[in-house]
């Protein structure tokens, strides 16, 4: 087969994809990755073939932009900046299709996917990464700038969500979506996140089903996956600067906003203060050395990326932004991990792992403290074992997403 894979969003959003092209790539398929030129890279080190998605300077302009991490603003900054690059994406995806042997593959924001699946017939998997993209009234995710709706009796829920939906979400997209579908030939279309992104041929929900169990009003063509983790290449090691620094004392923590985040001062100053508090050694994870003060204590240090199936084991714990796939890879080292949701579907990826056990939500004061009791908390210990204990292999995600592509060739 030919299958086409999009992707939007970040390196966090792209590595379950790669997990899922190599695996099909494995399985003797053509696989082409479209996202953003700031990963060609990356996917190029896959062996994957890549297709661009808007351009670097887009990518970049969308990072410098604070309100990308408003719970209220970030949505309708994304849909402004995606808009532009709909139609030639689409127009791109449609001119490698051959007919008969092509599948298309899609995150949950690459519509270009589904305008071209529903212009050319052809058959298509959407895959969600996180819960959040599931508008569900009998088991509410934790919407962005919202309250916990879980105990609301199911119509109250299914009213709100209808009237987010209607007032923040297509009242936004559906202008400038119906005028593109409309260039192409297509009808308009409402309830666009609830209904219209998922595929009708298949929706791969790429989580276990302890995570967030399947609801009698998702979508009915939608199967739990597990995570799809992405691993070091066999020959790749952390850097020699963080493997002496790792080794000249004890397991230091790690913190993380994410690889996307380029606002993240008041994150990396309230790190250093609880670790110095603490006396606790500090690794700081970002791409933009820029947010971190000059120079760092000797206690800490300063990586740009790391690969976290190599790197977390090494840790004591890990206090993040609550994103799916850093938060899996926890999972899988056995990490407490303390949560500073920021946007997006981090407060509801949070507010599970909470609820599994295995760490705590960091308030905006009391870090020292918050810290101090996730690297004593027995409870929490004892959850991160067990967690890591049912962790499948690498691959096993991966795997069963491939066969859900696979059954559609």
């Amino acid at each position: 087969m030919r299958v086409l894979i999009a992707c939007v969003g970040s390196a966090g959003d792209l590595n379950p994809f790669l997990a899922i092209g190599r695996v099909l790539a494995q399985r003797g398929h053509e696989v082409e990755i479209m996202c953003s030129p700031v990963f060609a890279a990356r996917v190029a080190a896959t062996g994957l073939g890549f297709l661009p998605f808007g351009s670097t300077a887009q990518y970049e302009r969308i990072i410098e932009q604070a309100a990308l991490w408003d719970p209220r603003r970030g949505f309708a900054l994304m849909w402004r900046e995606m808009q532009p690059q709909l139609e030639d994406a689409h127009a791109a995806l449609v001119a490698r299709i051959v007919p008969g042997r092509t599948v298309l593959v899609g995150s949950t924001l690459a519509w270009h996917v589904r305008l071209a699946q529903e212009t050319h017939a052809v058959p298509a998997l959407t895959v969600h990464l996180s819960p959040l993209c599931i508008f569900s009234a009998l088991a509410p995710a934790r919407l962005p700038g919202l309250f916990d709706l879980r105990g609301w009796p199911s119509g109250m829920v299914r009213s709100l969500l209808s009237w987010v939906e209607r007032l923040a979400i297509d009242a936004v997209v559906a202008p400038g979506l119906d005028d593109i579908r409309q260039r192409l030939g297509l009808s308009p279309v409402r309830r666009v996140l609830s209904h219209w992104v998922h595929s009708p041929q298949g929706v791969a929900c790429a989580w276990p089903a302890e995570f967030a169990p399947p609801q009698a009003d998702w979508p009915p063509q939608a199967v739990t996956t597990g995570f799809p983790r992405w691993p070091a290449a066999p020959a790749q090691v952390l850097a020699p600067a963080l493997t002496r620094f790792l080794a000249a004392g004890p397991a230091p923590v790690g913190f993380t906003p994410g690889s996307a985040m380029a606002h993240g001062r008041d994150f990396f100053q309230r790190a250093l203060q609880a670790s110095a508090a603490l006396g606790q050694r500090a690794l700081l994870i970002t791409p933009y050395a820029d947010q971190l003060p000059q120079p760092l204590p000797p206690w800490a240090h300063n990586v740009a990326y790391a690969p976290f199936d190599l790197l977390l084991p090494q840790l004591r714990a890990l206090v993040h932004h609550g994103g799916i796939g850093t938060g899996a890879q926890a999972l899988a080292a056995g990490l407490p991990q303390g949560f500073v949701p920021l946007a997006h579907d981090q407060f509801d990826n949070a507010a599970r792992w909470v609820r599994q056990g295995v760490g705590l939500h960091f308030g905006r004061r009391a870090w020292a403290r918050s810290l101090q009791q996730l690297l004593n908390d027995a409870a929490i210990a004892q959850a991160c074992r067990q967690q890591a204990a049912r962790t499948e292999p690498l691959n096993a995600a991966p795997a069963r997403i491939a066969d859900l592509v696979q059954a559609l060739g």
